[in-house]
């Protein structure tokens, strides 16, 4: 019995050890985490994006249909369908997943050579594959998808979306066809400006000022606003425009749920043409959800594996209504986020507008002037080309910067497979021939885009690029003026059993706890940001002349926003930690630069190395080579949710100690005020007297 229970205790030991059981629990914890937000964040701003983001989506949808040789009802129930399942189930909350110009080539081919019904087959075999790479961790390999690619990726993307809408903006009627190299060619023959409808491009350029002269309000749909009033006053004064395509007929005709049904010896033919069609949409997919991160720089990034189960899952269930193969799409997923969407809500509302609610909006929605939408898409694609990732990478890696354009070319030329072979092709090639060193092409885009990484030099950490959310804040004029005493946040709390000695600044809410030594004397200044946390036992203290350079400052010891320092833990400077890290009990931090939202375990040495973003350093461990950094897996949304809840606890303990020192400090003062009031010459007499003198 004793041997049972041992087998059956080890036997579980080792599922629960096992790495899928670990994905898993990390798929789950993420995707429990996304649906927090979308449930308590405000929904108004959500709302109003995923119309704004069902309005762009709907005529795409029918168009692609189109394009691939199927009914448009298919582009439309895919986008609905398929959007509303990938935003519920995917890893990437604010991704919206439609049918895809980057696969339409791909699905005509399918459609030419197998029917409707084939291709609704071949969505079936695409959900498999995607659900089998998600079980088995294969999202994880886009984090290997080097910035270069990336953003040359999102470049093409962006260009190709300026190349298809400005044309719409001119209002070019659909006789003319003019494409924008068309333009650039008759540039000196001024025919062209016959066909261009000047009501359109007021009504374009009206919503895309307005959409850039309100990006500063996060919280105003700047794009629904504008896209609604230019509508209204179209259709209040008769302006003669191209709009929106009626949708009623399509929408009237539901789809049956069914399997189809392919004769038994046309599967195996479509199951090869099948494959690279699905692993397109999948590489589409993460390539869409990077991109995303960078436009959503505050946010949690994305979980890939959960993502490409949404994705399967998707897929999988837009076959079964005779649908088209979906993916994520860089473009709706850009209009959600200019939109003012800030969670999975906004995509997933997105894909029921598409469903069914947009039955009763079809007549608003056909009013919409095509020229606004296109004014709206005009601007996400400017913002998607990343002009000043391709200059920096043209001064510092040349290899790099090829490897952009080549991604950004396949892409614009409809072979993005192609484009991204060449990519990788140039990125590894710079990577042998600069081995022995990191690439600064590694640098990861979130990373680039807030100024959140310095890498180590031989003498000192430099900033690589400068930003406000994890840089200094210069702009303090008494950062300046640091002498030899620290400089306190009015709102930063420090235990009276806490040691802070030195240059040192504490940023708002830091909590410095008891039995701390924060000693800036050999080696200083020191900066600890906003809402960090500085627990029991903790050790800061740096080098003589030793440095990290972040926003053109020098600093013996950095600590980010929203730090988690935790018990009798060292950081010897000099040493950078980006925000959002926990560093675990008894762990050491030397001469190193640890990224944004990492997470280093109980007891880890990391000494001498740069740490990329969102890696986790396990319990215990020593990483002190760039190979041991390489062989860091990701932070789990599970750590990420630990080190905000510590964080939470640490600010409130800040404020309660603050008060409670505060009332002390009362105490004392009124019980001395009480003394000096009330003890009166008589009372002096009557108190020193003898009881017989008294009276």
């Amino acid at each position: 019995m004793k041997e049972t229970t041992s087998r059956t205790s080890s036997r579980r030991k080792r599922t629960e050890d096992s790495p899928f059981v670990t994905r898993m629990g990390s798929m789950f914890s993420a995707w429990k985490s996304d649906w927090k937000d979308a449930l308590f964040q405000p929904k108004l701003p959500n709302i109003l994006a995923a119309l704004t983001v069902a309005a762009v989506a709907m005529p795409l949808n029918l168009a692609l249909a189109v394009a691939s040789g199927l009914p448009p009802s298919a582009g439309l129930f895919a986008g609905a369908i398929g959007g509303f399942i990938a935003a519920s189930f995917g890893g990437a909350p604010m991704q919206v997943t439609g049918p895809a110009a980057a696969l339409s080539v791909m699905v005509l081919g399918l459609s030419q050579r197998f029917g409707t019904v084939g291709v609704a087959a071949a969505c079936l075999l695409i959900g498999v594959l995607q659900l089998i790479l998600s079980f088995s961790g294969a999202g994880r390999l886009g984090k290997y998808v080097p910035e270069s690619v990336l953003a040359g990726f999102t470049s093409g993307v962006g260009i190709k979306l300026l190349d298809s809408q400005i044309p719409e903006l001119l209002g070019f009627p659909e006789v003319v066809n003019y494409q924008v190299i068309d333009l650039a060619m008759m540039m000196h023959r001024p025919q062209w400006l016959h066909h261009v409808s000047w009501v359109a491009v007021v009504s374009g350029l009206t919503v895309a000022f307005t959409i850039v002269a309100l990006s500063k309000y996060k919280r105003l749909p700047a794009a629904a606003i504008s896209v609604a009033v230019v509508t209204f006053v179209s259709v209040y004064v008769g302006w003669k425009i191209e709009r929106v395509r009626d949708i009623g007929e399509v929408l009237s005709i539901l789809p049956d749920l069914s399997v189809p049904i392919v004769a038994d010896e046309n599967w195996l033919d479509l199951a090869v043409a099948t494959l690279p069609l699905g692993l397109l949409a999948a590489l589409e997919s993460l390539l869409s959800a990077q991109a995303l991160d960078r436009m959503t720089k505050n946010s949690r990034p994305h979980e890939p594996n959960l993502e490409l189960f949404g994705q399967g899952l998707a897929n999988f269930t837009v076959g079964l209504f005779s649908g088209m193969p979906v993916t994520g799409v860089v473009v709706r997923s850009g209009v959600n986020v200019q939109s003012g969407g800030t969670n999975r809500l906004s995509s997933l509302l997105h894909g029921l507008l598409l469903a069914g609610l947009i039955l009763t909006l079809a007549p608003a929605i056909s009013s919409i002037p095509q020229a606004a939408l296109a004014g709206l898409l005009c601007v996400v694609g400017f913002r998607l080309i990343e002009w000043r990732t391709l200059t920096e990478l043209a001064k510092k890696e040349k290899l790099e910067a090829v490897a952009f354009l080549a991604t950004a070319l396949g892409t614009l030329s409809g072979h993005l497979l192609t484009g991204l072979v060449v990519g990788m092709l140039m990125h590894a090639l710079n990577l042998y021939l600069h081995r022995g060193k990191r690439s600064s092409a590694l640098v990861s885009a979130e990373a680039r885009a807030r100024g959140v990484r310095a890498t180590l030099g031989q003498e000192h950490a430099q900033a690589r690029v400068t930003g406000h959310s994890e840089a200094a804040p210069a702009h303090h004029r008494w950062l300046r003026h640091i002498r030899h005493n620290a400089v306190r946040s009015p709102t930063a709390y420090v235990h009276p059993q806490g040691t802070v000695i030195g240059k040192v600044v504490l940023g708002d809410h830091v909590h410095v706890a008891a039995d701390t030594s924060v000693r800036a004397d050999e080696g200083a200044p020191f900066f600890i940001g906003s809402n960090s946390n500085i627990q029991d036992g903790v050790i800061l203290h740096a080098l003589k002349e030793k440095y990290v350079e972040v926003a053109g400052e020098q600093w013996a010891i950095y600590v980010g926003e929203g730090v988690s320092i935790a018990h009798n833990a060292l950081i010897h400077g000099p040493s950078y930690i980006g925000d959002r890290t926990f560093v675990g009990f008894n762990a050491v931090v030397h001469d190193a630069v640890v990224g944004a939202g990492c997470y280093i375990g109980i007891g880890a040495i990391v000494v001498g190395v740069e740490l990329p973003e969102g890696r986790f350093v396990p319990h215990g461990s020593i990483v002190d080579s760039a190979d041991a950094v390489d062989r860091l897996p990701l932070v789990s949304a599970a750590h990420r949710e630990f080190n905000e809840d510590v964080v939470e606890v640490n600010r409130g303990l800040a404020i309660a100690y603050a008060a409670a020192d505060a009332e002390s400090e009362q105490r004392k003062e009124d019980a001395a005020m009480v003394h000096e009031l009330e003890v009166t010459p008589w009372q002096e007499r009557w108190l020193v007297t003898a009881p017989a003198e008294r009276f």
